[in-house]
């Protein structure tokens, strides 16, 4: 049986995170066919290293995990060195928003201003892990293929240096400055090929690396939907309304913008009885709003999370930074209403794609559609019929993993 490896900053059970649940099912639907291995860092909680797992290998699910622990270069200069290499981000930064990045990089794909001072950066980021390095490169001969999550990362950057030719990067990648640096164009030129999640990430890589970037293909992936707790056990413990709209996913102030002030701004509007239900875990930054409008329930297990889903009358998505969205597909699947930033060409895409979920424009336009999605019901049972046929045709792990074996055995 040929081996293969994932590489991702975190893994395992209990870690929080969308690339990480990614790799998660990825890594474990393909075990009946492959000896699939994670390589990966002790980190389990960032910035928290009291509760670091060990160094070592263990197995979980099928899958032998190998951590190595993190040993970052100048750790106390990465600002420095950050601050340094500003000048050269802004360039390739503009040289993107006027659109000319992806035709330079296909004319002069060798960047060499600011190179220097990116490098250091990630070789200085906390989670750095230069055993990881040696490792690949010792034993890359052991390994059909290394399939590489998340371009954000120094293990994604440095990695995919070593053996490119057997490497697939599954990039996960957004609308966001860091997709300009200049140490991501050997990533996303030279490795075997690139998987992307929607046609709309990889327009978006696309106008950043143009006809350098390697080969590439829509994977994808698809949603573990895990049996719902107890309702009414649920309901009492985090003391949830009859009728709400629901927000999933980490409570930053990146991930949620102004989506308390405006939902409040909705409840003056429109009045009524529906709640808004925020779960996740809660940034430090984050104040607790003095409203009994807005409930925030902290981290969840997966199957009250279902539960939790199960009973949105509708759910909304305010981050701009997506490169799939899993939980707009979860709620698809179940008949959940969805209503997200436009800004984000990924979840629009699936907007226009499926019938199953609208977009806002701005923030007043947010506040009249959620209305609808709230009210119109003749729209509900329309996006009820839609959503879980798009989610059953274009992501289901019927679709999925055929899809991910073929370029594995294409390499």
């Amino acid at each position: 049986m040929k081996k293969i490896a994932f590489i991702i900053i975190r893994y395992g059970e209990g870690v929080n995170g969308g690339a990480e649940a990614h790799c998660r099912m990825l890594a474990e639907r393909l075990t009946p066919y492959y000896d699939v291995e994670v390589l990966t860092t002790t980190t389990r909680v960032f910035n928290d290293p009291s509760q670091d797992f060990a160094e070592g290998t263990s197995t979980e699910n099928g899958v032998l995990i190998r951590r190595f622990k993190p040993a970052p270069i100048d750790a106390d200069r990465y600002g420095y060195y950050y601050r340094h290499g500003k000048l050269a981000r802004r360039i390739r930064v503009r040289l993107n928003r006027l659109g000319l990045l992806g035709a330079l990089t296909s004319l002069h794909p060798d960047w060499k201003l600011g190179l220097e001072a990116e490098r250091r950066i990630f070789e200085s980021q906390p989670e750095y892990t230069p055993q990881m390095m040696d490792y690949i490169r010792d034993h890359r001969d052991e390994y059909a293929a290394f399939l590489f999550m998340n371009f954000y990362f120094s293990q994604t950057v440095f990695g995919t240096r070593i053996a490119p030719e057997k490497s697939i990067l599954i990039p996960l990648a957004h609308p966001d400055k860091p997709l300009c640096f200049a140490i991501n164009i050997p990533m996303f030129t030279r490795v075997r090929h690139i998987a992307f999640n929607t046609p709309a990430e990889e327009r978006l890589c696309r106008r950043v690396f143009g006809r350098a970037m390697a080969p590439g293909s829509i994977v994808g992936c698809g949603i573990e939907e895990v049996a719902p707790a107890d309702w009414d056990q649920v309901r009492t413990r985090y003391a949830l309304p009859e009728r709400y709209v629901l927000y999933l996913g980490r409570i930053t102030r990146q991930k949620i913008g102004r989506i308390i002030p405006e939902f409040l701004k909705y409840k003056r509007q429109y009045g009524g009885d529906v709640k808004l239900v925020m779960v996740g875990g809660i940034d430090p930054e984050i104040e607790r709003p003095d409203s009994g409008e807005i409930i925030m329930t902290g981290f969840v297990d997966d199957a009250e999370k279902s539960a939790i889903i199960r009973h949105a009358a509708v759910m909304v998505n305010p981050s701009n930074l997506e490169s799939l969205s899993l939980l707009m597909l979860e709620a698809m699947q179940n008949r959940i209403p969805v209503l997200v930033n436009g800004q984000s060409e990924v979840m629009k895409d699936h907007c226009k794609l499926s019938g199953a979920a609208l977009w806002y424009d701005n923030w007043r336009d947010f506040r009249r559609k959620l209305h609808r999605l709230l009210e119109d019901e003749a729209l509900r049972r329309q996006i009820a019929e839609r959503g879980p046929a798009y989610v059953e045709k274009n992501y289901s792990w019927e679709v999925i993993i055929p899809r991910l074996r073929a370029l594995i055995e294409s390499l």
